[in-house]
């Protein structure tokens, strides 16, 4: 291909959902923060210390005291131990979260499903838009490739490029607006491409998904077994302390950072957290406990996970850098944010180029106009569905009080 044809190409990937594309950018960016940006508007988002412990008995005790009647669906604590500790509850038939000092048990508050951080993952994610979104989002993964494979062609000798000074930014002049372009997205190159491969994951994974293609390691036989089981029991479910112990004791070095129980007695209880693995989720090391009997019915651990597995518990710390602290998620944060200028650059500078032969209509197009019809669309959708969150009418979990 000519210069001009790569060119073409990579104005043409830049343009044709450009809109779209620098939304999804300015979202991700901020979805990477949404937990600190929650942190900064209340204080029953702020955990009292950062201790690294989590005290079950005191959390159980206050949940008893505080949410008489009230079952536990699930409880969270962040990797980020500065931020407060979530327990989803159903509390007659409704959905409501709880915040709590991990170490203390302290309340701090309630809310609904609906917050920042939701509003902004949904957002990011489908634009609100369920299997439809998600297919639109993650094929922008292509459009990214082309972008990134493109520039190389189109910036000649751009290894010299990184400690060239721009020229000064004016409105109205392209040449300011194209190396600060450059520039920033030389500098940005290494991120681009972490976009751009974890996004192309996700759209293999959304395929698989969808033609539901197992990709995953199954279940423990003793899991398979009870699920297939389908029995019932009289005894009470295990507490949320009896489930922390016993997976402690069958798994010493995972830390705990999750335990959800299931809807009936056929269905364990699910413990999650972190065993020092590099880039793996919270989902990657699991134990699976008999409900009734607080028995070990199986463990997972990261380290074992087959090739794709591995892959997709990995695609989320490195697409959203919660992977090493705070630093990290900054650092993701800084590198979306030039990310998203490049994007919006590339815009305005393909309306420079044109404007003096082209209507703004004409210049937009169809896809322009369907990418931001899209745009206002998702905002709309998000704004009114982020606060839909129901609740199983049964649960397989022990009544608080």
């Amino acid at each position: 291909m000519s210069a001009k044809q790569w060119f073409n190409l990579h104005s043409w990937a830049g343009l044709v959902v450009g809109v779209l594309l620098f939304v999804i950018c300015v979202s991700g960016t901020l979805a990477t923060l949404s937990h600190e940006i929650e942190y900064l508007t209340g204080s029953k988002y702020r955990a009292l210390s950062s201790s690294p412990m989590t005290n079950y008995p005191a959390i159980e005790s206050s949940l008893n005291k505080h949410y008489p009647n009230a079952q536990v669906l699930y409880i969270h604590r962040h990797k980020q131990d500065y931020l407060a500790t979530e327990v989803a509850l159903k509390i007659n038939d409704t959905f409501r979260f709880v915040y709590l000092d991990a170490a203390s048990g302290e309340v701090l508050g309630e809310g609904e499903w609906a917050r920042i951080s939701r509003f902004l993952r949904n957002w990011h994610m489908n634009l609100s838009m369920g299997w439809t979104g998600k297919l639109i989002v993650t094929s922008l993964s292509i459009l990214v490739l082309i972008l990134l494979v493109s520039s190389f062609f189109v910036y000649r000798r751009w290894w010299q490029g990184f400690l060239k000074k721009p020229a000064p930014l004016l409105l109205h002049k392209r040449n300011g607006w194209a190396d600060w372009h450059k520039l920033v997205g030389l500098w940005s190159t290494w991120f681009i491409a972490v976009m751009a491969v974890t996004g192309l994951w996700y759209l293999i994974e959304h395929g698989l998904q969808t033609a539901k293609v197992d990709h995953y390691v199954a279940e423990p036989t003793k899991v398979i077994a009870l699920k297939q089981s389908a029995s019932t029991s009289n005894m009470m479910p295990i507490s949320l302390t009896a489930a922390y112990e016993a997976a402690q004791q069958a798994f010493p070095s995972l830390d705990i950072r999750y335990i959800g129980y299931g809807q009936k007695a056929a269905q364990p209880i699910e413990v999650r957290g972190y065993n020092n693995d590099i880039l793996l989720r919270l989902r990657a090391n699991r134990v699976y406990i008999n409900a009734s009997t607080g028995a070990v019915l199986g463990i997972q651990k990261g380290q074992d996970l087959p090739f794709v597995p591995r892959i997709k518990d990995t695609a989320d710390p490195l697409h959203f850098g919660n992977f090493a602290g705070l630093g990290t998620k900054f650092i993701w944060a800084i590198f979306g944010s030039l990310m998203s200028g490049v994007s919006g650059v590339g815009i305005y500078m393909s309306w420079l180029r044109v404007k003096r032969k082209a209507t703004v209509s004409s210049w937009l197009g169809v896809s322009g106009y369907i990418a931001i019809g899209l745009v206002i669309g998702s905002v709309v959708i998000t704004s009114v569905s982020v606060s839909e969150r129901s609740v199983p009418k049964q649960l397989y979990a022990p009544v608080l009080g």
